[in-house]
């Protein structure tokens, strides 16, 4: 037990170091913008922070905010707002799975927050 004891206090000396640099870089993403570009950041930057694990999981969510952004520039807000609340549907399937369970909630608010937008 001894023996242990210097890397038990060492493990937990880093842990303690680099918890509080974790959670300060957690906050990074803005979880309030209202634009598809914010909440494509806010999903890029959750897979950075391994948040999001599968990069496949990630890929389609981007690629649906990428459609979601190409149809609202051609003035299809409907079809933007289905794009969004299929990503919202994806992360809620995630969450727990691929997407840490906390994290989804915050995507989920954040869409939301994009698609109340869009309506105006």
């Amino acid at each position: 037990m001894k023996k242990f004891l210097p890397a038990l206090i060492f493990v937990a000396a880093l842990l303690l170091t680099a918890a509080p640099a974790f959670a300060m870089e957690e906050h990074v993403c803005d979880h309030g913008g209202t634009t598809i570009e914010s909440l494509h950041h806010c999903v890029n930057h959750a897979y950075d922070m391994g948040h999001i694990t599968d990069a496949g999981v990630k890929k389609a969510l981007l690629a649906k905010l990428d459609a979601a952004q190409a149809a609202l520039d051609r003035g299809q807000t409907k079809t933007a707002l289905n794009l969004l609340n299929a990503f919202v549907e994806q992360v809620n399937e995630e969450a727990g799975v691929t997407i840490d369970a906390e994290h989804a909630m915050h995507l989920v608010m954040h869409a939301e927050n994009v698609i109340a937008a869009l309506r105006g």
